[in-house]
């Protein structure tokens, strides 16, 4: 029996050792934890029962507090403003998201707490649920976006500054395009001969052309790309009220597929319509009471578009190519098309005008 009992004993002895060696573990395991805790950068929070529990160091620096002990123990709501940005009491959101982290397990937002001065700041704030020990626990980790709302509010300062200097620009770009206009008005007005009156209508044209761009992008909230269909409806409106008479009906069929382009596309492939059109209106419906222009645009990929343009009318010598004209007006259709990297192809056996244009689109 003696012998028994010592070895119950030694078993008993080897029990107890082995319920030290753990605790040690834990409790070394605790210290490395409470180590990093408190070492760490993040600014980091233990919730237990809706309160604050513990802090490190980061937190106490954050809220400006001397130290922990002066705000441990506190709702949430207890270290922010009355009401968040989106008008709903503190306490009532944040006993709802508390509640949504018990359930879901984590969670992720920004938030608006106080520090000890009474400066509210923003905070993004993750949450996480954590048990031990049939404790529950949520871990919080806090990072201060006071500097970088600082720095988004100058950028979006800086943007609204150039926004306002871009769109001083396209006004006074078009105001000076106007006054070109009125110059030639007034010199046509001077003159009687008819060839060179319409040399300085066609100037006009094009001048209007340019300046219906600067007016849609001034007018715009986007100052980079105007809505392409609603520009070329616009042009060819102008366009008909300048050149046709009451007496001859024209009509026009305009797809661009809602187009937006910037304006280093738009002002020149707005000059190519501007010179067919006006070369259909002059040319194309001869001894005609009607007549009637067709525009087609797509994107055929992320750089390129396809034009095509048509009209109804009497259609131009085969043997006259873009190549080959002699009028200014097909020169400077050529000369565009060059600038922006693109090519024409016309559709001789087409009953009137039909020319297909693809360009670059650029960005």
């Amino acid at each position: 029996m003696h012998i028994k009992q010592l070895e119950q004993k030694i078993a008993q002895l080897e029990e107890e050792c082995l319920k030290l060696k753990k605790r040690l573990s834990e409790s070394e395991s605790e210290k490395k934890y409470q180590s990093l805790f408190e070492m760490s950068d993040d600014a980091i929070l233990v919730i237990e029962n809706n309160k604050f529990v513990d802090c490190n160091q980061a937190v106490v620096r954050m809220l400006r507090y001397n130290s922990k002990e002066e705000f441990l123990n506190t709702h949430p709501a207890e270290l922010s403003p009355k009401k968040q940005p989106d008008g709903r009491l503190s306490y009532e959101k944040a006993q709802e998201i508390m509640g949504i982290v018990l359930e879901k397990g984590s969670h992720h937002f920004e938030w608006i707490h106080t520090r000890a001065d009474g400066e509210n700041f923003p905070v993004e704030v993750w949450l996480s649920r954590v048990d031990f020990n049939e404790r529950v626990c949520i871990n919080t980790i806090w990072r201060d976006l006071t500097a970088q709302k600082k720095s988004e509010a100058t950028i979006h300062k800086s943007i609204k500054e150039k926004d306002i200097l871009l769109k001083e620009v396209h006004h006074r770009v078009k105001n000076n395009l106007q006054i070109i206009n009125s110059l030639l008005n007034l010199q046509a007005s001077t003159i009687e001969n008819k060839q060179a009156i319409s040399i300085l209508m066609e100037s006009k044209s094009r001048i209007e052309a340019m300046c219906k761009v600067h007016e849609m992008l001034y007018s715009s909230n986007d100052f980079s790309n105007i809505n392409y269909t609603e520009y070329l409806n616009e042009l060819f409106h102008q366009l008909i009220d300048n050149q046709t008479d009451d007496d001859f009906n024209i009509s026009y069929d305009i797809v661009a597929n809602h187009l937006n382009l910037n304006v280093n596309t738009a002002i020149p492939l707005g000059l190519i319509i501007n010179e067919m059109v006006t070369n259909s209106l002059k040319y194309a419906f001869v001894n005609k009471s009607s007549g009637k222009i067709t525009i087609r645009m797509k994107e055929l990929n992320d750089e390129t578009l396809e034009l095509n343009y048509s009209d109804n009318g009497i259609a131009y010598p085969a043997s006259i190519t873009f190549e080959n004209a002699k009028t200014l007006g097909l020169q400077l259709i050529l000369a565009l098309v060059h600038q922006l990297h693109g090519s024409i192809t016309r559709n001789v056996d087409f009953k009137g005008t039909s020319n297909r244009f693809l360009i670059k689109r650029f960005s």
